[in-house]
């Protein structure tokens, strides 16, 4: 993380701004993606199934693994808009009230989006177009695991548990990068450490006490 701390004006400029474009690119082909892939390939009209035709865009793939797909453009699209604004907007500047607003609006927006839409649009997603619903099985535990009972495992169980162990993870994660963001100008390799100037050109050494 030392090495963010060391960052140009101009290379963090750069980053930020190329960042922030492609965000913003993979965010319109993300949410592109989205609409027309979540388009029914049939639909039952009289009791028959016809294949549905979408206007111009009738080419684009659709179906449960492209829907997926588009889900994790916007996902990596709207990871890359907000690392790109830190960049930008706050990584290696004073901070002053403004930047400090501008920084916790990233931060809500980071959280809004990881903790809240994220989870939200899974829990849609497996319920509609994996149908987990509680009536449909998963698993079948043993017999003799369980003392000689039936314990039936459904899909909606495995949908919340990876909800929650999503949200596990993040709340890992946020707390590892919260503790890196503040020990950012620590750790660098001591050989790596300039030597010491005074203003009159002359070496400086450190003392232990």
């Amino acid at each position: 993380m030392y090495r963010l701390a060391e960052l140009s004006d101009g290379r963090r400029k750069a980053i930020g701004s190329g960042l922030l474009l492609l965000g913003i690119a993979s965010l319109a082909l993300g949410v592109f993606w989205l609409h027309w892939a979540s388009y029914p390939q049939t639909q039952v009209v009289d009791g028959v199934e016809v294949i549905v035709v979408v206007d111009y865009f009738n080419w684009f793939p659709r179906g449960i693994l492209w829907k997926a797909a588009g889900y994790l453009i916007v996902g990596g699209a709207t990871t890359f808009l907000l690392v790109g604004a830190t960049f930008l907007w706050v990584l290696n500047q004073p901070m002053t009230w403004a930047r400090a607003t501008v920084a916790a609006l990233i931060a809500w927006v980071a959280l809004v989006f990881f903790f809240g839409m994220v989870p939200s649009e899974w829990l849609n997603f497996a319920q509609t177009d994996l149908e987990w619903s509680s009536q449909r099985v998963a698993l079948v535990i043993p017999s003799w695991l369980v003392l000689g009972n039936e314990v039936e495992i459904s899909y909606a169980a495995i949908k919340d548990a990876i909800s929650g162990g999503y949200h596990v993870v993040m709340l890992v994660a946020a707390a590892v990068l919260t503790i890196q963001i503040q020990k950012m100008k620590q750790g660098r390799p001591a050989a790596q450490q300039k030597d010491l100037v005074s203003p009159y050109g002359r070496p400086l050494v450190r003392g232990d006490g």
